[in-house]
């Protein structure tokens, strides 16, 4: 708590002498703050370049404390969704980047209590993949158990005409345990899911509080078989994401961004790399540059966590590039 409170910024500066710090203001573009029912809660991102729509999985606060919409479990409606933005309208008054939610289409049922997704667009469509936390529901008695989870990969294909998701698959496995995040390869074959062994929310979200304990594990999505890759120093691992060349980055709230690529089956370390601050997200930009979402006031993000609106954490942006520091040599 001393070093957080006093020495933090002193020490950042000095182990990272190369990196340029600005604030908000300094940046060519303007930043604004978007307040939204649609917007509360939202877990993830995805930006669809060709579309220039943003996806993101939010929960409405509002029906997850409506116990009536619970007690009708499993006819209950669907608790989370996902919300656009299509981010070059114009703001306006009204409809703020024509901001909706994507409908479900018929043939999904159950709730969707989803936490991280990843898309692709294949051919003329896009695919979603999103972890869905679900209750667990006994088939005989109909009620929910809320020791037991029923964590699933939920596919899902965007009717873009309609603006809704049609169900295409739900992918179970034992070794979807605890997933936190997940990653798909571009050719939208195979899913890399982090299993953290700890729950949706709170300061260390109610599970072990045991470093080293995350492990990876490989799905696929044609036939939903899955395999463990990996369950060693991954740490409080919760960032993955996958580039155009299939390296695989994986982040943890240590700071460290493991770089791994697959090889014949197998998940080999390439590099990594190390920041000061607790990184959160992680993801790969149109030119395969890294960019890391991370929190520097670790106490603070602790308080937020049991009150999300007020007050407001800061955060930081890094982005880190690939480049050649001797000729003749890898990339670093």
């Amino acid at each position: 708590m001393i070093y957080k409170i006093f020495l933090h910024d002193i020490a950042f500066k000095r182990s990272t002498p190369n990196s340029t710090d600005r604030d908000v203001d300094g940046f060519s573009w303007r930043c604004t703050r978007l307040e939204h029912p649609l917007m509360e809660g939202c877990e993830h991102l995805w930006l669809g370049h060709r579309s220039r729509k943003l996806y993101a999985t939010c929960s409405n606060f509002s029906t997850h404390a409506d116990t009536s919409v619970e007690s009708d479990y499993p006819t209950m409606a669907h608790r989370d969704h996902v919300s656009v933005m299509e981010i070059d309208s114009p703001p306006g008054q009204d409809n703020a980047y024509n901001l909706h939610r994507l409908e479900i289409a018929g043939g999904f049922e159950g709730e969707l209590d989803l936490h991280r997704l990843d898309a692709r667009r294949i051919g003329d469509r896009i695919r979603f993949w999103m972890i869905n936390h679900k209750p667990y529901v006994d088939t005989d008695t109909g009620e929910v158990i809320d020791e037991k989870k029923n964590y699933n990969v939920e596919v899902f294909d965007l009717d873009e005409d309609a603006g809704a998701l049609v169900p295409v698959k739900t992918i179970s496995s034992e070794l979807l345990d605890s997933p936190n995040n997940l990653a798909v390869d571009p050719a939208g074959n195979e899913i890399l899911v982090i299993n953290d062994h700890v729950t949706k929310v709170g300061p260390f979200r109610g599970g072990k509080e045991v470093v080293g304990d995350a492990n990876l594990a490989e799905c696929q999505t044609d036939s939903g078989e899955c395999r463990l890759v990996t369950s060693k120093g991954l740490g409080y691992a919760n960032g993955i994401a996958i580039d155009s060349q299939e390296h695989i980055y994986v982040t943890g709230v240590s700071g460290v961004v493991l770089v791994y690529q697959m090889e014949i089956g197998e998940l080999k370390l390439l590099n990594s790399f190390r920041n000061s601050l607790g990184i959160d997200r992680i993801s790969v930009n149109a030119e395969d540059n890294i960019v890391i979402t991370a929190f520097p006031d670790s106490l603070e993000l602790m308080k937020t966590s049991t009150n999300p609106p007020d007050p407001v954490p800061g955060a930081t942006l890094l982005l880190a590039k690939r480049e050649t520091i001797n000729a003749g040599q890898p990339e670093e």
